[in-house]
């Protein structure tokens, strides 16, 4: 097993960069799904069985998204297979010296590798300074500078780097990536159909929903290896913060995650609905749905972008904790000409900030998405400055064995 030194993580952290077979997880069963947050049949959604379930489901669709903002996806049509071949390759990579990772480094391809520790969630969304507990890996669509140039309309959109070239350590880590981003991608484009149909919208609502449909967007993908919380870093240590990942919302249209369960049965993710945090287990089989603020600022917070976070076990559940991660984020291709989606029989909201940049487009009559994606970027990115020179506190409880 390769392990880490304890000059980078601490052997408390017990990194193993072998992937284990998917069936040797200890998957939860679909009864362990909480209220209000349903598992749902993409073959059932798309038709493929009888109308009469394809209703139902749809309207229990349209329940979730408006709703808890959170659902199960199952009969996605994306291989356990897959999804291993992704894990090992990443794992793998993950567990090489750090300075040849770095030749791969995220923040300087904007693609590739993140180093553990690195990143932080917290303060990228104003709730903290506390850093990202895992590893990540990133990468987008696969592009030709055709496709990029048909994507792009002005320097706006050049400098936003959303299409950025990937970059991968060898080709049989490319090809899995690849083929895990182009079945996700499949899956996320017929949920978006299955969601548009579930949904009363009216006919221009109808077809601003279809331009998020395009072929070839900005989906992100990225794989996050969380290893065990060391025991002095864990919940209820004196001085160790809460969580994995703070509190926060996705900047996309639609989220599918994939998570492996704790080995010791503790469940990570959360998600705020109504007023309470509730465990979203790793359920075999299923991907975890959630929606992004680009769909809610566009629907006048219709469908929900649910706040949702990563939490640390307490002590006694420090060994064990360990748990991957890969999550696909979809959003519409740069260029897409965005305009308020519109719910039948429902007046047109003002106040949000997609509704001040669609009043100042005029004559124009669309936001285009670079646009959005800038203006929202920008806010997150000041908060994030004006919470860079606060100190972390924590660096101690990371460094002892």
């Amino acid at each position: 097993m390769a392990k880490m030194s304890v000059e980078h993580h601490g052997d408390s952290e017990n990194w193993n960069f072998n992937a284990p077979a998917y069936g040797e997880h200890r998957w939860h069963p679909e009864s362990a799904a909480p209220p209000g947050v349903p598992v749902l049949d993409l073959a059932v959604l798309r038709g493929e069985s009888s109308p009469e379930l394809q209703q139902e489901a749809l309207r229990r669709l349209a329940e979730a998204v408006t709703g808890s903002g959170f659902f199960y996806l199952k009969n996605h049509g994306i291989a356990e297979e897959a999804i291993e071949q992704v894990a090992r390759q990443t794992r793998k990579f993950f567990g090489m010296p750090e300075p040849y990772k770095h030749q791969f480094d995220h923040h300087q391809r904007i693609r590739g590798y993140t180093g553990y520790r690195f990143e932080s969630t917290a303060r990228f969304f104003g709730t903290g300074s506390g850093q990202d507990l895992c590893m990540k890996y990133t990468m987008g669509p696969e592009l030709s500078p055709e496709e990029v140039r048909a994507r792009i309309d002005s320097e706006e959109d050049i400098a936003s780097n959303a299409y950025s070239e990937n970059v991968y350590p060898d080709d049989v880590f490319r090809a899995a990536w690849v083929h895990y981003y182009e079945a996700v991608h499949r899956a996320s484009m017929a949920l978006l159909d299955a969601m548009g149909q579930a949904l009363r919208l009216d006919t221009d609502g109808q077809r601003v929903w279809s331009e998020m449909l395009i072929e070839r967007s900005c989906g992100e993908l990225r794989f996050f290896q969380y290893p065990d919380v060391p025991r002095l870093a864990c919940a209820d240590s004196p001085g160790a913060g809460p969580d994995r990942m703070a509190a926060h919302f996705d900047m996309d249209v639609v989220t599918l995650l994939h998570q492996t369960p704790c080995d010791n049965g503790f469940i990570s993710l959360e998600a705020l609905i109504g007023e309470e945090y509730v465990k979203l287990p790793a359920i075999r089989g299923t991907l975890v749905v959630n929606l992004g603020e680009i769909l809610r600022l566009l629907t006048r917070g219709r469908v929900k972008a649910t706040v949702h976070r990563v939490v640390r076990p307490p002590m006694r559940l420090h060994a064990g904790s360990a748990r991957d991660v890969l999550v696909f984020f979809q959003a519409p291709p740069l260029n897409a000409r965005l305009r308020p989606i519109a719910f039948e029989g429902e007046a047109v909201g003002t106040g949000s900030i997609f509704d001040e940049l669609y009043r100042a487009a005029g004559p124009a009559g669309h936001v285009r998405f670079s646009q959005l994606r800038a203006r929202l970027f920008g806010e997150f990115i000041r908060q994030m400055e004006e919470r860079s020179l606060q100190s972390e506190h924590e660096d101690h409880l990371f460094s002892k064995a």
